[in-house]
């Protein structure tokens, strides 16, 4: 789940700067109450400029929706200016990679990166203005979702990562290795090395804690847990467990700040001792 791949290798760009009321109308993916923005967008610059063509693999430029904005603070105390440059992928390609400069009380500013990944980021400012989260991913369409968190005290503005507690859990509550349809191989990875996706939903009253949105991935990799729901309060700085929320009381609870209408999951599939014969997926499950 930690993300990796992308270096900024040169990065210069004019920032003009927009009030987020004027930003292109990105809507949130996991946050409702959430600010979205494109991590990068693509440059005509390659093959696809030089020819014409567009495929599947060769969409039109996106580079329009890559526009700084700012975000001020529940305070108006602060702010976070988003701004693109311009990073050379190789001799004849480039795109345009998000980062940030946080406007401090005292009129200083510094300035942050965001974790590497190339889906929609959300930000969310917490209600007391000591902290954000941001939501993104760098996996596949249904893997590699991720949330990290910033707390304006920290002068280095590093991306904490909070999520490996609460994937661990997930692996007790979820176990690979009883599920159906996933050999033992596949199983002890997925014990050893959790993917669980993790998106922020909310704060829950200040910053010392939100609420965050489990998943075991949607795909037949993962076998009878595919697509198994957790809801979780964890500790800001810490990843600290402080409640865990069944898919039916997360809902209950936290449905008004997801940006999507959330459905509970069907109920994972289990190999035990005597079923094997009733579930195609558990024959010679025996471990």
């Amino acid at each position: 789940m930690n993300p990796a791949g992308w270096t900024r290798l040169l990065a210069s760009t004019a920032v003009f700067l927009l009030s987020v009321s004027t930003a292109l109308a990105i809507q949130p993916t996991w946050a409702k109450k959430a600010v979205a923005f494109p991590s990068r967008c693509g440059l005509e610059e390659g093959a696809a400029a030089r020819t014409g063509l567009r495929t599947a693999l060769a969409p039109p430029s996106m580079a329009t929706s890559c526009k700084p904005i700012r975000i001020p603070s529940p305070d108006k105390q602060l702010s976070i200016e988003i701004e693109y440059g311009k990073v050379e992928i190789d001799q004849d390609d480039h795109m345009l990679i998000a980062s940030f400069r946080l406007h401090l009380r005292d009129g200083s500013i510094r300035e942050g990166s965001f974790p590497d990944g190339f889906q929609n980021i959300d930000l969310l400012w917490s209600p007391d203005s000591k902290a954000f989260f941001v939501n993104g991913g760098n996996g596949g369409g249904y893997w590699g979702f991720f949330v990290y968190v910033y707390h304006v005290d920290d002068s280095d503005l590093e991306p904490v990562n909070i999520m490996r507690i609460a994937q661990l859990d997930m692996v007790k509550t979820f176990p690979p290795c009883r599920a159906s349809y996933l050999d033992r191989e596949e199983c002890v990875y997925l014990e050893k090395e959790p993917d669980a996706n993790m998106s922020g939903i909310d704060w829950a009253g200040d910053s010392s804690a939100f609420i965050v949105m489990a998943e075991v991935p949607c795909s037949g990799g993962h076998g009878g847990i595919m697509c198994q729901v957790m809801g979780y309060k964890l500790d800001a700085k810490t990843g600290a467990i402080l409640e865990r929320m069944p898919s039916p009381h997360f809902k209950h609870e936290w449905q008004p700040g997801m940006a999507f209408r959330f459905h509970i999951p069907d109920p994972p599939e289990y190999c035990e001792k005597g079923n094997s014969k009733q579930i195609p997926g558990c024959i010679g499950h025996d471990w």
